[in-house]
């Protein structure tokens, strides 16, 4: 019996809650596959909208590993990753009555087992992002 692989992202913040221009700091790995196994890793921080009418999606930071691009010295792409950005000034995080706009940080992994076709498994962590306060005078 095969299971499905295991993602597991950690953000730095554990309320998820950042500002714009704030450093997120992101690690991620896969378990409960072989190494040989994994074709790609991909990892994104991206908003996306939710609601009604069109739905639509920015990539703000993107990042693809496969075997041949890792370095020699570790070719596993299950180990843990880190990695950091600096968050943007908008869209802030929304929840509205017809709207919804939500960020989070998403791995995707493509993976082929014994001579299947490659499968993709995807996981995605949500967070909020917000504006900084307004200076009172």
């Amino acid at each position: 019996m095969q299971f499905d692989p295991l993602i597991s992202i950690r953000l730095d913040l554990a309320d998820r809650e950042y500002q714009s221009g704030d450093i997120l700091e992101c690690e991620y790995q896969i378990d409960a596959v072989e190494s040989d196994e994994m074709h790609a890793v991909e990892a994104a921080v991206l908003w996306y909208t939710s609601g009604k009418g069109d739905e639509d999606q920015g990539i703000h930071y993107y990042q693809r590993e496969t075997r041949k691009s890792r370095h020699l010295d570790q070719p596993d792409l299950r180990v843990l990753t880190h990695f950091t950005t600096t968050l943007p000034n908008s869209p802030f995080s929304y929840e509205g009555t017809n709207l919804k706009i939500q960020w989070c940080v998403r791995v995707r992994i493509l993976i082929q087992r014994d001579g299947q076709n490659l499968r993709e498994y995807i996981h995605d962590q949500g967070f909020q992002l917000h504006r900084l306060p307004l200076l009172q005078s």
